[in-house]
């Protein structure tokens, strides 16, 4: 009996230093755009704020020269595509499909959490973002 306890002890010891030893790694949240857009009620439902901005020409669009992505202090690569199609369930109903895809990629400036005092520092990150 010792000796199953003892080797169940010895086997959580081993297991459990790899996990002692960890450090979480910091990490820097990206800050969001100021402004945005908002989304009319549809239906019940209220208006939604966005921290986003749809670039385009056309009304519902804000302009060739609004920002692409949702990232403040952001330098890097971004791709863009609007799809619209339509769509067929198992039923047979159709549905209407538009979409707004994003990548970027590349250096920002965000917050990262300090652990001795509760508050945020400015640091600089690289990432790749996707929205969809």
């Amino acid at each position: 009996m010792r000796r199953i306890l003892f080797g169940s002890l010895a086997l959580f010891l081993l297991t459990a230093v790899s996990v002692w030893g960890q450090v979480p790694a910091p990490v820097v949240q990206p800050i969001p755009v100021p402004g945005g857009d908002v989304i009319p009620p549809i239906g019940l439902v209220n208006q939604f704020f966005f921290n986003q901005f749809f670039p385009g020409v056309g009304p519902i669009f804000d302009g060739p020269n609004a920002d692409p992505h949702g990232i403040t202090n952001f330098r890097g690569v971004i791709a863009m595509g609007y799809t619209n199609g339509s769509a067929t369930d198992n039923a047979g109903n159709a549905y209407q499909v538009i979409t707004d895809i994003r990548v970027y990629q590349g250096d920002y400036i965000g917050a990262q959490a300090t652990y001795n005092g509760g508050g945020t520092t400015s640091a600089k990150a690289h990432g790749t973002f996707v929205e969809i």
